[in-house]
């Protein structure tokens, strides 16, 4: 939970770039849920550093709403890393209508703290292309994280069946 004023948070990886297009699994009681996705951007402004975008995965396929985490406090990304994510379970879609209109929406799950833990790159990779995860899937009101790093550098290049590597 995020309590008190943020203060600086060095990353495991100062470069950020194990966490460009990785994923890791989101459990409870042992039990797996989802799974949560991130890529590494560029924010501009109000100076040039790095910004992670994620978007978590349940077991249905259905998606949450991309977020955001940057420096120097890094909330998500220092939760992450002690092995845990504080989120909601998944939404329950609802319909209502109202004077002839269909109005539908959705009810944010229970507040869960889950265990987190990111797969090896190779799983990754593969675990990316199955559940069929696109850098779009990281828009948020028109906002994207333009990648940092190319999604076929190795190693999940060979997982991603690519055969070159950009940046």
């Amino acid at each position: 939970m995020r309590h008190g004023s943020p203060s600086d948070y060095t990353p495991s990886d100062l470069s950020l770039h194990r966490y460009d297009h990785a994923i890791g699994t989101l459990k409870t009681d042992g039990e797996l849920r989802g799974y949560l996705a991130c890529v590494v951007g560029n924010m501009s402004f109000p100076s040039r550093a790095p910004w992670l975008w994620f978007a978590v995965v349940w077991l249905d396929g259905s998606k949450k709403n991309p977020f955001e985490d940057y420096g120097p406090a890094w909330w998500t990304l220092r939760e992450l890393d002690d092995g845990q994510f504080e989120g909601h379970g998944p939404s329950r879609r609802t319909e209502k209508r109202l004077l002839g209109w269909r109005i539908r929406g959705s009810i944010p799950g229970p507040p869960t703290t889950f265990d987190f833990e990111w797969l090896p790159a190779e799983r990754g990779a593969v675990k990316w292309n199955e559940l069929g995860l696109v850098d779009s899937d990281f828009l948020d009101d028109g906002w994207l994280a333009t990648p940092r790093f190319h999604p076929c550098q190795p190693p999940a290049a060979a997982a991603a069946g690519c055969l070159t590597s950009a940046r």
